[in-house]
C-alpha cells in the first residue's frame, strides 16, 4: 500500500493526526536530533567528496609523471644501447633539508 493512501482514504485520521501535532508545541526533540544528524552527514559527505576529487587530480598527476619517467627511462635505454651515443651523468643535488 502506497504510503499516501490512507490519508488520502482516512481524512479524519490525517487531521486528527495533525490537530495532535500542533498540541504538542511543534516538532519533537527526536526530530530534531535526527535533522542535525542528518545536516552533519550531508557535510561530511560533501567533505568527502571534495577530498576524493583531490585524490583523483593527485592520481592523474601521478601517473602523468610516471608516464614521462617511463619515457625518459626507454630513451636513455635506447642511448645506453647505441654504443655510439654520447651519455652525460647529470650533476646530483644534495636532498633538501639536510
Amino acid at each position: 500500500m502506497p504510503r499516501n493512501t490512507p490519508t488520502q482514504r482516512h481524512a479524519d485520521l490525517k487531521n486528527e493526526f495533525y490537530d495532535k501535532f500542533r498540541a504538542r508545541g511543534g516538532t519533537p526533540d527526536s526530530e530534531w536530533r535526527l535533522r542535525k544528524q542528518i545536516h552533519r552527514f550531508k557535510e561530511l559527505r560533501a567533505a568527502d567528496a571534495e577530498e576524493i576529487a583531490r585524490l583523483e587530480a593527485d592520481v592523474e598527476a601521478l601517473a602523468g609523471a610516471l608516464h614521462q619517467a617511463t619515457m625518459e627511462n626507454s630513451h636513455l635505454r635506447q642511448q645506453l644501447a647505441d654504443r655510439h651515443a654520447v651519455i652525460r651523468e647529470l650533476p646530483t643535488q644534495a636532498p633538501i633539508g639536510r
